[in-house]
């Protein structure tokens, strides 16, 4: 690791500068970044991604410019934009998985790392040569440090502890380009659980059923021969029902033992060579309440009604009037009467039609109807003689109702209405299927209660704790730290049941 350190101080140094020059060589970008701080032109889209920007949040700001462009694909400056934020996202990225690696955080390193690959994939971006160089330094960190964490594992013959650390780096050997790294881990893991199988199959001694089964799950899971355990103490075949359900047929009878029985199956009880069945016993009911009345509904509703107001107005007239005039004929004065007409304003008080709202309410009758279904079961038996017996409990109900009637009155927003029932023999379908899955937890959980609690183990009890599928206990680990080291905290992933 001492090599790379001192290997990966230039490189940052590098990659920084080359950081530095990209932003030179894309100067003529960064006014049309920054506008929305200057042009009130700018959309609000733009102005988020340049906030972003700003924040040095290239990667977030290169997805939301992604919506420009995509509304205005041939505007060559959207464009030109988005890549640079692109480069720069990815730029950043990779810097700071080298920055993470020299500090020593090598996990976070990788997280980047990560992302930066996928981004370059979804992007289909090409990388310059200062980018792709340093790219392919990080790769070697990676390696390096997978090594120490996986393969180191494996040497020790862990490889259960060594698979679940490369199961969580899955995502990111799946990119094409640590293909190299992916198969050099996975084949360090294969190899490990080879030697451990051929190992462990050494320490089978007679009469240790559980420990066989584990050895043997163990062996098969790194696709080697595997002993062939017998048949373990506590194992069941599908249990005997005894059933008592009211109001559901006996198809539906039958449905329901027959998912029970499956789940039974997936659990770590059962054994298809056992000839030990227990009795359980199903009791419970279905029912269904109808309710059919008759009520009477009020739909309230508008009315705007017309009635005659009084108002003051001005009003005008034309008034004729006489007045006297002189003038003068042949050097005579004379007189005459002339007619004429002024304008005169009066008060008036006149009719008007007016409309106020008026509340009103509309009755009408309906049928109101409803429904409610309710299921109750519990299936119950003792799985194991000194155990507390099985018991497993489900109840639900459903309630729904509504009106009928064919009245319409607009006004009052009245149209006809039917009820529709819920669909009893859905709604029951999703109640066996839930019960169904709590059966088969409460299986799960009665193993462990049985079977993980004591306050020590030998490697045959701590064997079939394992076999629950539930992580160890302190005590049960113990047990199997000798011969398991690292891998006794990672048995219980060989027992899957579902």
């Amino acid at each position: 690791m001492g090599l790379v350190l001192k290997g990966a101080v230039p490189v940052i140094a590098s990659l920084f500068a080359s950081f530095r020059s990209g932003a030179r060589r894309r100067s003529f970008l960064v006014p049309a970044l920054l506008c929305a701080g200057v042009l009130t032109a700018c959309s609000t889209t733009r102005g988020k991604a340049n906030d972003l920007a700003e924040k040095g949040r290239f990667v977030e700001a290169a997805e939301v410019y992604l919506k420009l462009v995509q509304d205005e694909p041939n505007n060559p400056e959207y464009r030109a934009s988005l890549e640079d934020l692109r480069w720069r996202g990815l730029s950043q990225l990779l810097t700071q998985a080298r920055q993470a690696r020299v500090e020593g955080r090598d996990e976070d390193a990788e997280g980047n790392l990560e992302q930066f690959l996928s981004y370059r994939v979804k992007w289909n971006s090409k990388l310059d040569g200062g980018m792709e160089s340093s790219l392919l330094e990080e790769m070697a960190g990676t390696h390096q440090h997978l090594r120490q964490l996986i393969v180191e594992q494996a040497k020790r013959g862990h490889a259960l502890t060594a698979e679940s650390h490369l199961d969580r780096k899955r995502t990111l050997l799946a990119h094409s380009e640590m293909a190299p790294i992916r198969r050099d881990m996975e084949e360090a893991v294969a190899q490990s659980g080879a030697a451990t199988c051929a190992k462990l199959k050494q320490s089978l001694s007679g009469g240790a059923q559980h420990w066989t089964e584990l050895v043997s799950r163990y062996c098969v899971h790194y696709q080697q021969s595997a002993p062939r355990a017998g048949l373990f103490p506590e194992a069941l075949g599908v249990p005997t029902w005894q059933v008592s359900v009211d109001g559901i047929s006996n198809d539906v009878v039958q449905y329901l033992t027959t998912r029970l029985a499956g789940a039974f199956e997936a659990s770590p009880w059962y054994s298809e060579e056992s000839q030990r069945h227990a009795p359980l016993t199903i009791a419970g009911s279905m029912s269904e309440r109808r309710i059919s009345e008759p009520v009477k509904l009020t739909a309230p509703w508008t009315e705007r009604v017309p009635y005659t107001d009084h108002e003051d107005r001005t009003a005008t007239a034309e008034v004729p009037y006489t007045v006297e005039e002189s003038y003068e004929e042949k050097g005579v004065m004379k007189k005459r009467l002339v007619h004429q007409k002024k304008t005169v304003e009066y008060k008036t008080t006149v009719e008007v039609t007016k409309y106020r709202d008026v509340s009103r309410s509309f009755d009408y009758h309906a049928q109101r109807r409803g429904v409610e279904y309710h299921f109750a079961v519990v299936a119950q038996g003792v799985l194991q003689e000194r155990h507390a017996p099985l018991a497993v409990k489900a109840e639900n109900s459903i309630e729904a109702s509504g009106y009928e009637h064919n009245i319409t009155f607009e006004p009052g927003g009245v149209r006809p209405q039917k009820f529709e029932r819920p669909d009893r023999e859905n709604w029951l379908d999703a109640q066996l299927r839930g019960y169904e899955h709590d059966f088969f937890a409460s299986l799960l959980t009665r193993w462990q209660e049985a079977y993980c609690g004591a306050p020590s183990f030998g490697v045959e009890d701590a064997a079939r704790c394992a076999r629950g599928g539930a992580e160890l206990p302190g005590p049960a680990k113990q047990a199997l730290l000798d011969t398991l080291g690292d891998d006794a905290a990672q048995v219980h992933r060989l027992f899957v049941w579902n």
